[in-house]
This record gives C-alpha cells, sequence and structure tokens, in this order.
C-alpha cells in the first residue's frame, strides 16, 4: 500500500506539468467575448486519478460571474479530472456513498469523502435525461420486448405528505419507482425456448405517474430502435397502470400477461374453492395451469364459475376469476410459446430488485425524490451499459463550452 501511494505521488508530479501545459496553451488560445472581463490567474488544487495537482488558469469576470476556459477545456468536474468523476458516479451508482468512498480507497488509493461523492454524483445525475434524448441505438432485425413494473423505495418524511400508504394509520413509508425495460430477442433455443439477446437490455425509472412514465418507457424503446423491429412483444404483471401504459404507447404490440402472475393468482382462487394443500386444490392446480399452457384459460375461468357456490371464500374467488376474465386474451401461452415468445416478466422483476432494491433500499436509506432519481438515473446508465459513453460525450460538451464564446468575440 506504502509503493502504491508512493507511485501515485511520483505520476501525479508527472502529470502536474503537462496538465499546466494544457491549461497554459487553451489560455493562450482562448479569445474573450466583448462583455468578459480578464481578472487574472488564480490557483485550483485539480483531484485526478494519481491525486492532487496544483495548476493555475486565466479567469474572467462576465455578469458578476466567473468563468475559467481552461476548466472547461479540461472537461474539469469542479476540482475533479474527468476520469475522477465518472469513477465517482460509478462508484455512487453501485453502492451507498460510504461504500464507494471506502471502495475508491481500497481499489484505487483514492481519497474522496462520501459527502463529495454524493455532491458530486447528484450535480452530473440531472444530465443523464437529457443526454438520452440525443441517443440512438443501431436499428436492428429483432423482435423488441418491453416491460414496466412498480417497487416501493424508502423516502423522507417531507416526500411523502399528504400521500396514502399502506401503513396502520393510511400514512406511506415509500414512493413507487416505476421501473420499464427493453430487451431484443433474435434467436431461439433448439427446443424453440426464447434466447434474450446479450448485453441487449436497457432501463429507464422514474418517480413520475403512469402516463409520464408511459411517454418515457415509448422513448426508450424509439431509442432502441422500435421502428425497426420486426415484432413489439409488452409483458406486464396484470396492473391496470401498466395495461394503459401498453395501450397508449405501444398500440398494436402481442400483449402477454406475465405466466408468473397469471399463475398465482390462479393458485389464489383454487385456494378461495377448495383450499390449496385439498386434494382438490393440488389436483386443480395442476390441472388448471397444464390448461393456461394449452390457451384454456377461459375453460379455468368456465369451470371456476361452476364452482363458485360451494368456495371457501367466495368473494376472493370472484376477484381472482375477475383478474383472469380481464386478462384472458393476453393468456394464450400456448400460442406464445409456439411462436417462440418470452412468457414471463423475469427482466423488469429482477431490474426492480437489481436496478432499485440493491441500491435504494438499504437499512437506514430515506431518500429526496430528487436525490433517488439522481442515483435512478445514474444507476440505470451505469447497468444499461451506457454510463461510460454519457461521459465521453459529457467532456466534449464541456470543451464545447468555449466556442460560442468565442464566436461571439
Amino acid at each position: 500500500m506504502k509503493l502504491r501511494e508512493l507511485l501515485l505521488q511520483t505520476g501525479a508530479r508527472l502529470l502536474q506539468p503537462i496538465l499546466q501545459a494544457l491549461a497554459d496553451q487553451f489560455d493562450a488560445s482562448f479569445e474573450p467575448g466583448p462583455t468578459q472581463r480578464f481578472a487574472g490567474r488564480r490557483p485550483l488544487q485539480v483531484q485526478g486519478l494519481f491525486g492532487w495537482m496544483p495548476i493555475t488558469r486565466d479567469y474572467y469576470v462576465e455578469a458578476g460571474e466567473g468563468y475559467c476556459p481552461a476548466d472547461a477545456a479540461l472537461a474539469l468536474e469542479g476540482s475533479f479530472t474527468p476520469a475522477l468523476a465518472r469513477m465517482l458516479c460509478r462508484a455512487a451508482a453501485k453502492d451507498p456513498y460510504g461504500d464507494a468512498s471506502e471502495d475508491l480507497w481500497d481499489y484505487a488509493g483514492i481519497k474522496v469523502p462520501p459527502s463529495q461523492i454524493q455532491r458530486w454524483a447528484l450535480a452530473i445525475a440531472p444530465a443523464v435525461p437529457g443526454w438520452l434524448q440525443t441517443q440512438r441505438s443501431k436499428p436492428q432485425a429483432a423482435w423488441m420486448y418491453v416491460s414496466g413494473d412498480g417497487t416501493g423505495a424508502p423516502m423522507r418524511k417531507e416526500c411523502l405528505e399528504g400521500r396514502a400508504g399502506k401503513q396502520a394509520d393510511g400514512s406511506a413509508k415509500t414512493r413507487e419507482v416505476k421501473l420499464g425495460c427493453v430487451f431484443l430477442q433474435t434467436e431461439v433455443d433448439p427446443e424453440g425456448h426464447p434466447i434474450r439477446k446479450e448485453d441487449s437490455t436497457t432501463y429507464i425509472g422514474t418517480f413520475e405517474p403512469a402516463a409520464q412514465f408511459g411517454l418515457l418507457l415509448r422513448q426508450e424503446a424509439i431509442r432502441r430502435g422500435m421502428a425497426h423491429a420486426t415484432k413489439i412483444i409488452f409483458i406486464g404483471d396484470g396492473a391496470a397502470w401498466v395495461w394503459e401504459v401498453a395501450r397508449i404507447n405501444f398500440p398494436g404490440a402481442v400483449l402477454i400477461l406475465d405466466f408468473y402472475h397469471a399463475a398465482q393468482h390462479l393458485t389464489g382462487l383454487v385456494d378461495a374453492l377448495w383450499g390449496k394443500e385439498s386434494a382438490a386444490g393440488i389436483k386443480h392446480v395442476k390441472l388448471w395451469k397444464g390448461w393456461l399452457l394449452k390457451d384454456r384459460a377461459g375453460r379455468v375461468i368456465e369451470e371456476a364459475k361452476a364452482e363458485l357456490e360451494r368456495g371457501l371464500d367466495t368473494e376472493k374467488a370472484g376477484k381472482e376469476i375477475a383478474y383472469l376474465e380481464n386478462n384472458l386474451e393476453r393468456m394464450n401461452y400456448g400460442t406464445f410459446r409456439k411462436a417462440g415468445y418470452f412468457i414471463g416478466s423475469g427482466v423488469v422483476e429482477a431490474g426492480c430488485k437489481t436496478v432499485v432494491g440493491k441500491r435504494m433500499k438499504s437499512s437506514g436509506m430515506f431518500w429526496s425524490e430528487a436525490g433517488g432519481q439522481g442515483i435512478l438515473d445514474l444507476r440505470c446508465a451505469l447497468l444499461s451499459d451506457r454510463l461510460n459513453t454519457f461521459f465521453i460525450d459529457r467532456e466534449a460538451a464541456h470543451a464545447a463550452r468555449n466556442d460560442p464564446l468565442k464566436m461571439a468575440a
């Protein structure tokens, strides 16, 4: 560890004059605008992958605000180099800020306090949604799957005022995060089972209501090449808002009720009619699941209605039958499987755990809406393999800040 520290210090000493030379070069070529006034040279301690490096650069004042052209040209994030800023955001997207700080030290010998990681990650994160609007994937001839789901995130009290919840007093402890995912399928295995295209899954997440979420999910599908997809398949868990999102934003898509949720409600129906542990219950769970896989959901409903009067819990049975009836056209699992479609929403279900739960539901976490959304945006970018591209484009955008000023001269 001592050797690593000495090597990093040596690296910083070697890099510092190069960094200073670049700053001097940028300053020498900069042409200030007519309203910009040169106000001397200012020092800055720059922190990068090798540690701290002091530089000085030209400082201009315009309308009471200061500006250093070299900072933009070097794509500095405050006093951080772009490479270190990318590492901070990646670490913050993966783990709590305290863990991120410890990992940066253990893995790279970089000391950044948790508060600094939080500050800069949440300062950079709001740029991600706007950047996404500029992105387009290379069109592919593939089946495109779209899914949406919701999961709760613990929030600060001031973010929950006036919201109904599941607590004993009717209050809420969480806000729903709506998560969407898009992935592709180009082949099936020798037995006809669908195969998800490797590294094709991308995510978007938001605290916004369903209507706004639907627009974001549609934009993500468009970015991914929806116009060129040979088929659009929307898989949901049966929630009314999910199907409304599909109806408005993905007209013409093949709609599939997640088979696990269908089977879960079928088991609830059997439990209400006979008791799921009874001999009749065990028999009907197996029988009716088989019928679902043979496009015979309608027959399940008919038999359940015939048994309704003898049920143990007719109210619950009625609700389960209504659920199946409302999703009848989305339960043609025999047809779906013959066509080679996925019939489960496991990708977005797992996403709720990996994208949201793993980072935002640890013990003691309570989020503000801005803080939670910032981490959602960074984490979705990270797990969609977009974070590095975002920072490459961000470096170019920083450097371009000097261009309009130069043109105005």
